[in-house]
Formats: C-alpha cells, sequence, structure tokens
C-alpha cells in the first residue's frame, strides 16, 4: 500500500484536495481509502508528555494504516495537521509527504465560510505563518495560491506518481487494555447523534476526564474494497486512546452498525447503546442547517452545500431507516422538535447514574 500525506496549516486547501484526489483514483478503479488524520487524535485532555496529540495521532494513523493495507487498499490518501518541526512520521508503508501552503489573503478568504471571530482568524493566520516558514524541509511544499482545487489536485497526483516514496519505520502502536466504557450513540440520518455526541463528551473533556471521541463515518472511508471499516478501525483508535490514559469513548455512528458488531469490536467494554429519534419535520430542519453550512465541515458529508432534492433523498434515507426494528440493548431518545444540546444534557445525565 502506498500512503499520501498532505498536511498544512488551517485554509491550504488540503481537505478538499485530498478528498478529491481520494474520489478520482476511486472513479479509477483504484482500491484507496481516505482518512483525516484530524479523527485520530480526539482524546482529551492531552497527555502532559504530548500536549498538541502529535504522537497520539501518529500512533493511531500507523494502526490505522495496517487496518487498510491488510483489507486490500492499494493508496491510502491522508489529510490533515502534522508537527512541522519535525520531519514527516513513519507509518510503516510507502509514502509521498507534501506541504500545501498559501498566503494569508487565500487563507483568510477560504476559513470565511467556517463563520470564526475575526480575532480567532487572525490568531489562526499568524499561527499558519509561522508554521508554514518553519516547516520541516522533508515536507516537498506544495503552492496552493491562485490555485483552484482542480489544479492542486493535478499537481498533487503528479508528485503522487512521480515522487520517492521510501517505506519508513512506523511508530510503534501502543497496546493497552481496552477503554472501560463505550457510549455508542446512532439513530437515522439527521436524527442528531453526531451533535448530541459532541455535546456529551465536550464537558468530560471540560471537567478533566480523559475521554475519546470517534465518529464511525470518518473512520470508513473506502472505494472498491469490499470490507467494511469503520467500525474496524474505531476499534484500532480506541487501543490508541487507551494507551493515552483514556477510560470513557463517545462514538457516533451510523445506524447501519448493529449491537452485536460493535459488542463484537469492543468485547472488554460495557458498551451503552443510545438510539436517537425524531419525526420527519425536525430531520428535515436540521438537514437544511446542515446544508447551509451551520455545523461542523466534515469530509464526505453529503448535505454541505446541498440542494432541495438532495435534502429529500437524505430525509427519505432517514425515514426507511427508522423503520429498523429496535435491536436488544439500544434505547430510544426522541429527539423531535427538542434541542440537541437539551438532548444531549438529558443523555449525560443518565449516563452517570
Amino acid at each position: 500500500m502506498d500512503v499520501l500525506r498532505l498536511a498544512g496549516v488551517p485554509g491550504v486547501g488540503k481537505s478538499a484536495v485530498a478528498w478529491a484526489v481520494a474520489r478520482q483514483m476511486a472513479v479509477d478503479g483504484v482500491r484507496v481509502a481516505f482518512v483525516d488524520i484530524d479523527q485520530l487524535g480526539m482524546c482529551y485532555p492531552a497527555p502532559a508528555d504530548d500536549p498538541d496529540r502529535w504522537s497520539l495521532k501518529e500512533r493511531a494513523l500507523a494502526g490505522i494504516a495496517a487496518q487498510y493495507a491488510e483489507s486490500g487498499v492499494e493508496r491510502l490518501v491522508v489529510s490533515g495537521v502534522a508537527d512541522p518541526s519535525l520531519p514527516p512520521q513513519g507509518n510503516g508503508h510507502p509514502t509521498v509527504s507534501l506541504w500545501l501552503a498559501a498566503g494569508e489573503a487565500t487563507r483568510r478568504a477560504r476559513l470565511a465560510p467556517r463563520g470564526w471571530a475575526h480575532e480567532q482568524v487572525d490568531e489562526v493566520l499568524a499561527v499558519g505563518t509561522r508554521e508554514t516558514a518553519a516547516a520541516h524541509p522533508s515536507w516537498a511544499r506544495v503552492d496552493t495560491d491562485e490555485s483552484s482545487v482542480d489544479a492542486t489536485v493535478r499537481a498533487v497526483r503528479e508528485r503522487w506518481q512521480g515522487g520517492v516514496a521510501e517505506p519508513v519505520p512506523a511508530f510503534v502502536v501502543a497496546q493497552a487494555d481496552t477503554t472501560e466504557h463505550v457510549v455508542w450513540i446512532t439513530g437515522p440520518r439527521c436524527a442528531g447523534a453526531s451533535r448530541v455526541g459532541w455535546e456529551v463528551v465536550t464537558p468530560l473533556w471540560a471537567e478533566g476526564r480523559r475521554t475519546g471521541f470517534i465518529d464511525v463515518a470518518q473512520l470508513g472511508f473506502s472505494w472498491n474494497v469490499d470490507a467494511q471499516l469503520g467500525l474496524r478501525n474505531a476499534a484500532e483508535l480506541q487501543r490508541s486512546f487507551a494507551a493515552a490514559g483514556a477510560q470513557t469513548l463517545v462514538a457516533v455512528a451510523p445506524l447501519e452498525v448493529g449491537p452485536e458488531e460493535v459488542r463484537a469490536a469492543f468485547p472488554d467494554a460495557d458498551v451503552r447503546f443510545l438510539r436517537l429519534d425524531a419525526d420527519e419535520d425536525s430531520r428535515r430542519d436540521r438537514a437544511v442547517r446542515r446544508a447551509a453550512g451551520a455545523d461542523a465541515l466534515l469530509a464526505g458529508d453529503d448535505l454541505i452545500g446541498a440542494v432541495e432534492r438532495m435534502i429529500d433523498d437524505v430525509v427519505a434515507q432517514g425515514s426507511r431507516q427508522r423503520e429498523t426494528p429496535v435491536r436488544a440493548g439500544e434505547r430510544v431518545i426522541d429527539t423531535t422538535a427538542t434541542p440537541l444540546p437539551q438532548v444531549a444534557a438529558r443523555v449525560a445525565a443518565e449516563l452517570a447514574c
């Protein structure tokens, strides 16, 4: 398996370019997968000896890469941040590592849709300029200023196909017992699982209780590969979190991943299954908000910028999913017309009992 690493500071376009590269390769029939390394480091508070969680993410990536290779993936596209002071870290596979760069004006324009406060944007831009200037020379630089996504994708693919890809010894994947508690939150499309999961985990982080957060769908992007990798990668990632001292894992996942599969993936954990539900009007309202960019922008989200017909399709998909019978161990929580932070507060209170 060959790996492409696309790193850089916020606003250079690494996620959009990496996703486009993976999708193009999928159309070409390549057995390809995509992962954002930022999804591999959602475990807080950070360990004292790894305050930026660089090592946590790199170790997690080594474990996830092994899962992809074992499943027959030929090419793995990885986007996300990296420690600019260090050379590209090893994942055990031939890797081309590219650092995307862009000036502050370009990055400011690309960050605008995120809705950040002006002060936050200024700080991110300043930090990004310093990090780019100090980026280790082992990262091959690709300038994205005045370059469309398509043009950058072409440049990146040329670098990947013609670049030197040498195997680098992987981080040793830390071994640890499983996390003690797993909170598994699921439900039909737009019932609110992702938002509720995030609202549940953030108070635990604020309290100093080291807890991992996993979006299973974000770990399952692969094409032309038979294996369903989301759950396998989630189980691998929780081992990295457990090695970092996390005793609790909050996971959000598609409804299609059933409790029996989850129990098999986390055989030693106390797993609590929460299944959210909502009527059509509530799910449609949430879909419209996502289409308008009101929630976090995640790779592969088919609702970002969606037109009415696409929203209708997602709502219809959720309606079909609602017909799935309640499965053993699932506790159903109705989120209809209820603000999701209130649902999360109720879930957190019940879990504390």
